[in-house]
Order: structure tokens, then sequence, then C-alpha cells
């Protein structure tokens, strides 16, 4: 906290930053400050060259170079990111952040800036979170990090969210912390917000919703299936952990969702490699080995014929 009692934040915006995510962020200290009739928090746009910075929605925001804040140090620095945060490598906002850690200043990210974070070396022996679309690329691209699914995370001066409503949640925790639970509710009821998510709970709605049933059998095979995209499973396998036959396995799969058991898990690792190939610039090839399909031959074809078009054609 700086001297006169308001907080300092250094939002640093990634070309095609989130929109909703960084409202999420100034929103909530902008509404803090007009409730307490005091400058809380005051914060800084930033970039790594300074100048309009365009965000997913094509909205432009003038922003201020790192560079030409050398000596200002920030409570908190917060990195706001959207698509192709994964190839982001400005060497001025890596050092940056490095800097403000090094000076036991907070750092953080909403929506795919835990990217830059793991770029930057800053997460090592920390749990974080990101935005759930993009867990499975940030797990490819970064395999020993500590990578839950939470709405938010808040662990030893580093914080990270998912986007959008999950920034708000982390805002509205952050505010609590330095203001008290009462305030931070009166600020979330400007939004018709309870306040009342705790960072623990999932980021997606659970199964049932998304399945549209409710039957336990399908709950725990897909929970499987969804916990292992590397790898073709047996349906026997998951029959038997189950404690059913695969008859009636696959007769649940075949009237509540339609497909077998072996055609619902391909498409779930199909899905699963197009999220990699247009978030990440791994090669084709080591996707479909890291999606358990045997070849890039082989996974071309069965990608055409779920999504009608080559693998290439969806790089990011």
């Amino acid at each position: 906290m700086s001297e006169t009692g308001t907080r300092q934040i250094g939002i640093v915006l990634v070309p095609t930053f989130a929109l909703a995510s960084f409202s999420m962020i100034i929103e909530p200290i902008r509404i803090a400050n007009r409730l307490s009739g005091k400058a809380l928090y005051e914060w800084t746009l930033l970039s790594g060259d300074g100048g309009p910075v365009a965000s997913s929605a094509g909205i432009d925001l003038q922003t201020q170079a790192v560079a030409d804040l050398r000596d200002k140090v920030f409570d908190l620095a917060m990195v706001c990111a959207g698509f192709h945060a994964d190839r982001y490598r400005h060497a001025g906002i890596l050092n940056w952040l490095r800097r403000h850690r090094r000076l036991g200043k907070d750092v953080g990210a909403v929506s795919t800036g835990t990217f830059i974070l793991a770029r930057a070396g800053l997460l090592d022996d920390q749990r974080c979170t990101v935005h759930w679309d993009y867990r499975g690329a940030l797990a490819e691209l970064y395999p020993d990090l500590n990578l839950v699914d939470a709405l938010f995370v808040i662990d030893r001066g580093i914080v990270t969210s998912g986007g959008s409503i999950a920034a708000l949640d982390l805002m509205l925790r952050l505010i609590a912390d330095q203001h008290g639970l009462a305030f931070s509710k009166a600020v979330g009821e400007q939004f018709v917000h309870s306040g009342a998510r705790v960072p623990s709970e999932h980021q997606r709605g659970d199964l049932i919703h998304r399945l549209g049933t409710a039957k336990p059998v399908l709950i725990e095979a897909v929970k499987r299936m969804e916990g292992t995209l590397d790898r073709a499973l047996s349906p026997a396998d998951i029959a038997d952990e189950l404690g059913i036959s695969q008859r009636q396995l696959e007769r649940q799969f075949r009237n509540q969702l339609g497909r077998t058991p072996v055609a619902y898990h391909r498409d779930l690792r199909l899905d699963h490699a197009k999220r990699l190939l247009s978030q990440t610039a791994l090669p084709v090839t080591e996707i479909a080995l890291s999606c358990g399909f045997g070849s890039a031959s082989h996974f071309a074809l069965l990608y055409r014929q779920r999504f009608g078009r080559l693998p290439n054609s969806d790089r990011g």
C-alpha cells in the first residue's frame, strides 16, 4: 500500500486482451472508490510499448509503456490477456513482472494472463488457475505447474483467476481482504452479485447440467474420460471400474448421449486437440500424440470427419 493509503494497481494489457475480464478488474475498484468517498485504489494501464492496445472486441485502450514508468512500483501488478497469450514474449513486461516479485509486491493475472506469469517463471511451486478453456493448453506447455480448477487462486502474493465473472470474484475477495467483508459485499451488490462464490468452486457447470442427465454411471464415466485426454480408454475397463457390464455402459451412452463410449471419448480428445491447435504453436504431430492418436495422418482423418476440415485450418 502506498504512503497515502491508496493501493496502486498496474494493469498490463496484452494485445487481444479480454475486454470483459478487464472491466471486472476496473469496475469493482472504481465502485469501491465511489462507495467509500475516497481514492482507495488508483490504476495505470500499461503495455510493452505504450500507445493503443486492441481488445478481443476490437476496442482500443491507451496505455503507457512500462519503460516510461521504470521507477514506479505498484502494490499489485496485474496482467490481462486473451487470445494467443502463449505467444507473448515482450522482454520488458516479463522483466517488469519479475522486478515486482523481487521487491515483494503482489502480481496477478486474469483470463489467459497466467501464461505470461508462467513464462516469466513466477509460478514455480505456486498454485494457480486459468480460464477453463485454456487449461489444457497451459498444462501442455508448462506441465510442472500446480494448476487447479478454481474460480481464482491467491497463493503467497500471486493471484490468478479465470476470466470475466471469475475476475470479479477475485477482485471482491481482494477488496474484502483490504477493507472488510461488509464493504466488499456492498461493492458486489452494485453488480447484482452476491459475492458468495468461493475460490474453490469449479469454473464450468457440473456434469449433471452439461450432460442433461443425473445418471451416476454416466457422470462417473465422463469424469474419467475428461480426466484422461492423452490416450484412448477401454469401455471394458471403465465398466469394470464402475461395477457394471460393458453392455450396460454402452446402452446408457447410446440412450442418453447418442454415442458409444468410444466415440464420446474420441470426440472429447478431438475437442481438446482443437483447443491446442488454436491456443498454442505446438506441432500438429505433437498435438496428435498428446491427445492419444497414434499418427498425424490418422488424427487428420478423424479430425476432418468431426470438424469438416484439416487440423492446420484451425491454427490460431
